[in-house]
């Protein structure tokens, strides 16, 4: 027996068991029902018994239209499939990352943002940097969106400490940068102590 058999519906005459749970044409539970009749109550509506889930003792059966239900079925999984995942992008500075290094990481940014990923700014630091992170990690993501327009992102959340590191989370913004998200910006931004 190949795949394709196995993931095949069972449909009326298909159905192999005595009994079955019924539920019928207008999604009423009619419980425990030999198979024999479930089948002639489908046969006589103009529909099919088709098995939708198979329980450990008896199968679900339901009296539908197999046809619609087939279509119904492939149009989900289809859509399904076209819902994009939304990505998290990171992009990792330091606190003496130079200008032009910053508006490198900013094209990039504003590539990920585009595409419809969220991008998550980090600054890193080590040693001695670690006296002044908060001010100097706020000085940085500041830094980094003030070359971005400010309708092309919506910051989520506040800046959160993360082991040597201060990070933020931005997402595409809608345009029109009077939107209540974007006049908080360096509150969320401060809120790192």
């Amino acid at each position: 027996m190949n795949s394709k058999d196995k993931k095949r519906d069972r449909v009326n005459r298909d159905i192999r068991v005595s009994t079955v749970l019924l539920i019928d044409e207008n999604g009423n539970n009619l419980g425990q029902v030999k198979t024999f009749n479930a089948i002639k109550r489908a046969e006589g509506l103009g529909l099919d018994l088709v098995e939708v889930s198979v329980g450990k003792d008896i199968p679900v059966c339901r009296i539908i239209d197999y046809g619609k239900w087939k279509y119904d079925q492939s149009k989900r999984l289809k859509n399904k499939k076209q819902v994009k995942k939304q990505v998290v992008k990171e992009i990792k500075f330091r606190p003496n990352t130079g200008d032009n290094d910053i508006k490198y990481r900013v094209k990039h940014a504003q590539e990920f943002l585009r595409d419809g990923n969220k991008v998550k700014l980090t600054v890193r630091f080590k040693g001695r940097e670690l006296e002044h992170m908060f001010n100097t990690g706020k000085n940085m993501l500041e830094k980094f969106l003030g070359h971005l327009d400010d309708s092309e992102y919506n910051i989520e959340g506040h800046a959160k400490v993360e082991n040597r590191a201060i990070a933020l989370i931005i997402s595409p913004g809608e345009k029109g940068a009077n939107s209540k998200e974007n006049n908080n910006r360096s509150e969320n931004i401060k809120s790192t102590q």
